[in-house]
């Protein structure tokens, strides 16, 4: 590449050079919803699900309703009241005739024609009645609750609605806002109470599980800042800090789970992205360096464009560390002193793609 070529290109060179720089610990890692701010949705009693209004990926609102469920218990549950109903009736009707007893027995007690004894079972007798009234009900306050409150159904069943939320159907509803991520029931689908149905969960944050080194675990702290990359955005850092550290090690791999979380207000960070992460440090050292804007990725592989015979540039593999404010550390591939294309970076990349048939 002559001279005016390589200033067509805009092709500006840089020395690698040891310079001071804040010290990094790197990790690897996935991304995963945040368990804080993520719900397991299930059934409250067993039934048949009649109508699924909503599909995976939806946003769904706090109390939305997603899903309606035919279910016996509706029905179990207006016998139950309407015999609480009846109990409550007959008890009152006893509880009169008892207050009847009870006034007449103290009308021939001022007489003198009942003894004290008869006048206190009376007395008691009327007490135990309006005690079983009371006691029935209770028994139709719960009944009442249960339909209304638990099952969220009218009173009263309504027909031709059976399997309609606000009538005799029983709804699923979510209990945040946030993304419907898993729906395991269809129309039909036959639950039992307890199973999960419905997982949502809020995705405008994220946990990074990041596996630490063993050897870097004294230099991570709950607290510390953290900037993660994932490959579909590699040129943009997404800020995050550690929420706390694992209680042991892999005995294989020997490192220790690090819960980062990370905020996701853009929706840009998705579960399951594999990612990688430096963890700020207050140490800072002499390190060899070069311009972030130095370091391309070429066949999987960081590499830099150097000097090459002629007017030329080759590319060569490095190994990179940390990287602070626009500038990387290589950890292998380079010496002090040695010349790396900077801008014009890309284009070369590009070249040489073209040139391997990639």
């Amino acid at each position: 590449m002559d001279d005016s070529v390589r200033k067509d290109l805009n092709v500006t060179l840089a020395v690698a050079e040891e310079a001071p720089m804040g010290t990094f610990v790197a990790a690897t890692g996935q991304l995963q919803v945040n368990e804080d701010a993520s719900w397991t949705v299930g059934a409250m009693t067993d039934g048949k699900i009649t109508s699924v209004p909503v599909r995976v990926g939806d946003q769904v609102r706090s109390g939305q309703v997603m899903a309606i469920l035919h279910s016996h218990d509706v029905h179990d549950a207006r016998a139950s009241l309407r015999q609480a109903k009846a109990e409550v009736a007959k008890q009152k009707v006893l509880e009169e005739q008892a207050r009847a007893v009870r006034d007449r027995t103290r009308r021939l007690f001022q007489l003198r024609a009942a003894s004290r004894e008869q006048l206190e079972a009376a007395e008691a007798m009327y007490l135990s009645t309006t005690n079983s009234v009371a006691a029935a009900q209770a028994e139709v306050d719960k009944a009442e609750f249960h339909l209304t409150d638990y099952l969220e159904v009218a009173l009263e069943s309504r027909v031709g609605h059976k399997h309609e939320a606000g009538g005799d159907g029983l709804t699923i509803k979510s209990p945040a806002s946030g993304t419907l991520m898993e729906r395991k029931a269809t129309a039909g689908t036959v639950v039992s109470a307890g199973d999960p149905v419905f997982t949502v969960a809020d995705l405008t944050s994220l946990w990074f599980i990041a596996a630490v080194n063993e050897a870097d675990m004294s230099r991570v702290r709950p607290g510390q800042r953290v900037n993660v990359t994932v490959r579909a955005f590699p040129d943009r850092k997404f800020a995050g800090k550690v929420l706390r550290l694992g209680e042991r090690l892999d005995p294989q791999t020997r490192t220790l789970q690090v819960r980062v979380l990370l905020p996701n207000d853009g929706g840009l960070l998705k579960p399951d992205m594999f990612a990688t992460a430096d963890f700020e440090t207050s140490d800072t050292r002499r390190v060899l360096q070069v311009p972030e804007s130095s370091v391309q990725e070429l066949n999987g592989k960081h590499v830099v464009f150097v000097p090459a015979e002629g007017d030329s540039f080759s590319p060569k593999e490095v190994t990179i560390g940390g990287k602070n404010a626009g500038r990387v550390q290589v950890l292998s591939g380079l010496r002090p002193g040695d010349t790396v294309v900077v801008s014009g970076a890309y284009l070369l990349k590009t070249q040489a793609m073209k040139e391997s048939g990639n």
